[in-house]
């Protein structure tokens, strides 16, 4: 029931500007960005035709954090989501760098260079079977 509600209160806020609000940061048009309710909830994600499309956080006006996915400005799913999920999430977009870095480096030959940024990638990243495979594949190299 508690997610029925919220779901009805996203549609509201996304369907209407009538509530009042703005574009707090970056491209709420067709872009990223940050969209400010004047209620002081907010919602941090893809918009695409000035709405919310795509995965995103909505923050209501007590703070609390959902991850909501939109389609078209209408939300499709809901979710709570913590600080601590966020944390996750940008470890894991790092480790995306870190293992982006190593796949460079391993098809220049650089061997090396490659381990490194495949075990920073695994440090931030621990059970990414792909990011241990690449691993593996750069020891053999120097071996």
């Amino acid at each position: 029931m508690k997610k029925t509600l919220f779901l009805v209160l996203i549609i509201l806020l996304s369907a209407s500007t009538a509530w009042g609000g703005y574009c707090r940061e970056g491209n709420c048009l067709n872009g990223t960005g940050v969209y400010q309710w004047a209620d002081g909830s907010s919602f941090s994600g893809r918009f695409a035709d000035g709405v919310p499309d795509g995965e995103g956080v909505f923050i209501s006006k007590d703070k609390q954090r959902f991850m909501v996915v939109y389609k078209k400005g209408q939300p499709v799913t809901s979710t709570p989501y913590s600080e601590e999920d966020e944390a996750l999430k940008e470890r894991q977009r790092e480790a995306q760098k870190f293992n982006l870095a190593g796949s460079e480096y391993f098809k220049k030959g650089d061997y090396k260079s490659a381990i490194f940024f495949f075990n920073k990638a695994i440090t931030k990243w621990p059970n990414n079977k792909e990011f241990h495979e690449n691993y593996r594949k750069a020891k053999e190299k120097i071996q």
